[in-house]
């Protein structure tokens, strides 16, 4: 056995050591490095072909007096939002029946989650179909005497056709984590409150939603930041059209980082991004810090 400081390395101790180097190394290559490396380009004028050039802060300057970023900014804000807010209220109210015991609940919360672990590309390739002009959108429309609408190639519903496939691809997997967090509500506290009088809304509002807030929370946060660095959808579906509509933040880093090859102006907006992600998580977590005084 190997000696270190004038004492004998544990066996358990070198198996610790060997069990932990593959991650660290990996975590060091691909995301250590990385990060350094993005953080340096964002203040370099460097093109794929070419040396980095050191420009300071030029980049960040640009990056606030370009309208393309700031559209994109704004598209993200408001993607983001209409994404989280139904998502989280329809899984809300589809946990709550499903939270109840009972084999077919059991075998609909396996249902809810098929979305979930399909993989995004193949579900995007899948409401593309549903979205072309003789997709299930416009057959349903048909039904009810509606025109056909040009889902995707439309500046004013693109955004909002990614809105409700988001939606319906990211709610099973709240369902699951809210039905885990109301059956793990104390029982003790319903069987008061009904002996009390109280009603289904009142219980609700009064008691499960309160209880419920850190589950509630832990879907926010990773609702929020799931979205704000969306690409795959607006990559596959729209690529980032009709006249810019759905070109959310991370697909205009894309679009600066390789078809342009501006890569130090796309690392300093990728680190704006992390910065405004990091920024909003540390106040959704204030938040829940600030509840449980």
């Amino acid at each position: 056995m190997s000696v270190l400081g004038g004492g004998r390395v544990r066996p358990q101790a070198m198996a610790g050591v060997a069990l932990t180097l593959p991650v660290a190394v990996f975590f060091v290559v691909f995301w250590l490095v990385p990060f350094l490396a993005a953080i340096y380009l964002s203040f370099t004028d460097y093109e794929m072909a070419g040396t980095p050039n050191w420009i300071g802060l030029a980049n960040y300057e640009r990056m606030f007096a370009d309208p393309g970023f700031l559209n994109s900014a704004w598209i993200t804000v408001v993607y983001t939002v209409c994404t989280v807010v139904p998502t989280i209220v329809l899984a809300l109210l589809v946990a709550v029946p499903l939270s109840k015991p009972g084999g077919l609940n059991r075998r609909l919360r396996a249902l809810v989650m098929i979305p979930a672990v399909m993989p995004l590309a193949a579900t995007s390739m899948v409401w593309v179909i549903i979205y072309s002009d003789r997709g299930l959108a416009n057959t349903l429309l048909g039904l009810v005497g509606i025109a056909p609408q040009s889902w995707l190639t439309s500046s004013d519903l693109a955004i909002w056709a990614l809105v409700v496939m988001v939606v319906w691809k990211s709610m099973g997997l709240f369902v699951i984590i809210l039905t885990a967090g109301l059956q793990a509500l104390p029982g003790e506290v319903y069987e008061a409150a009904a002996i009390d009088g109280s009603g289904a809304v009142t219980t609700f509002t009064r008691i499960t939603l309160p209880l419920l807030r850190r589950t509630l929370l832990f879907v926010l946060v990773i609702s929020v930041a799931g979205s704000m660095q969306a690409f795959v959808p607006a990559f596959l579906l729209t690529g980032g059209g009709p006249a810019e509509a759905t070109q959310v933040l991370p697909y205009y880093i894309w679009a600066n980082a390789f078809p342009y090859e501006h890569m130090g102006y796309a690392a300093a907006m990728g680190m704006v991004l992390l910065a405004a992600m990091v920024i909003v998580s540390a106040l959704q977590f204030g938040f829940l810090k600030g509840g449980d005084e």
